[in-house]
């Protein structure tokens, strides 16, 4: 029975490239782009009215802290995704496309052997062409559903609902 543990109940192999990872972050913005852009927008108005509150306060140590505060926050919502986004599609364009090996059991999956367990996907969306398994909030493994060297994606997307049953959402 433990055997049975460690026996694949699907492969795919995706290849990634230029167009399939542009197509995943036009969806991913259309999905979480808005929430992204309020989240930033409210934290830099809160952060800016401290600031404000400081100065009238004449508290300026805090007002420089508070500053440094801010850049750093813009810094990282805005600035790194776009460099990362930059970096991707280089390597994208450089490498032509890049191939995953996905490989699902009983319990875990597994990409280019490396381990992930299904409770640690954040969310997990089916698309006409595509599942999209987020690992965490920022970033997610795109999962062809033509690259099915083991089992098919019907079935697939039996299990996968199974397996995150409240994470899993279709988006056709």
């Amino acid at each position: 029975m433990e055997l049975n543990l460690f026996k694949p109940i699907f492969k795919n192999i995706t290849k990634y490239n230029a167009k399939n990872y542009n197509n995943f972050i036009q969806f991913h913005n259309d999905k979480f782009g808005n929430s992204y852009f309020f989240i930033t927008l409210l934290f830099t108005i809160l952060i800016i009215y401290i600031f404000v509150m400081n100065i009238l306060n004449k508290n300026f140590v805090l007002c420089l802290i508070l500053l440094c505060g801010l850049f750093l926050f813009l810094y990282f919502r805005l600035f790194v995704p776009v460099k990362e986004y930059k970096d991707n599609s280089k390597m994208l364009k450089n490498n032509k496309q890049l191939t995953y090996t996905f490989t699902f059991y009983k319990n875990f999956f597994t990409i280019n052997k490396k381990r992930y367990y299904y409770f640690s996907l954040h969310k997990v969306f089916e698309t006409k062409d595509y599942f999209y398994l987020y690992i965490n909030e920022n970033n997610a493994a795109l999962l062809s559903k033509d690259g099915f060297k083991l089992g098919n994606c019907n079935d697939f997307t039996n299990f996968i609902k199974k397996k995150c049953l409240l994470k899993y959402k279709e988006s056709k």
